[in-house]
């Protein structure tokens, strides 16, 4: 499980599409789960697509908010 971890936290970490520190991960029995917030719809395609890839990991469950969605929610 510690590889998996390492492997989705390095695919977050090393991708240039992806702001630093702006996507968690927790992951659980393959099933990571990602949060934060981010600038682009693209970016939290683009982080859950990544992470898909991973070996070991079984789903994911994407809960990262798009920061133009979030200005709208709290208006």
């Amino acid at each position: 499980m510690a590889d998996v971890r390492a492997e989705v936290v390095n695919a977050l970490h090393w991708n240039s599409a992806i702001p630093p520190h702006s996507v968690t991960a927790e992951i659980a029995d393959g099933v990571v789960t990602l949060q934060g917030v981010v600038e682009r719809p693209y970016q939290r395609s683009y982080a859950e697509a990544i992470v898909r890839r991973v070996s070991g990991v079984t789903s994911v469950k994407n809960k990262i908010f798009v920061r133009d969605a979030v200005k709208r929610q709290s208006a």
